[in-house]
């Protein structure tokens, strides 16, 4: 006589999430109930990218008002040679 043992069987996670893709949240209820906010795992990814924007922002700022070469005002904005250093 052949036995045959139990097959197992596959899961992928603990439930669907399928119906937190809905459309865009209006208002805070439904956006803790969105699918990144709900999701414990994205909190350390969305950390990360605010601070990368954070001192994206901020390295273009500093650029912007101490950079010789970046020329904001109407003034030196034409100047072939810069005379102001």
């Amino acid at each position: 006589m052949l036995f045959m043992a139990p097959v197992a069987t596959r899961t992928m996670a603990a439930e669907s999430r399928a119906h937190l893709h809905k459309d865009m949240p209006k208002n805070w209820s439904q956006l803790k109930n969105n699918i990144w906010l709900s999701d414990a795992g994205a909190y350390p990814v969305l950390v990360v990218l605010s601070f990368a924007c954070g001192m994206c922002g901020s390295y273009m700022a500093y650029c912007a008002l101490y950079n010789p070469d970046v020329r904001i005002t109407t003034g030196r904005r034409q100047q072939l040679v810069r005379t102001w250093e």
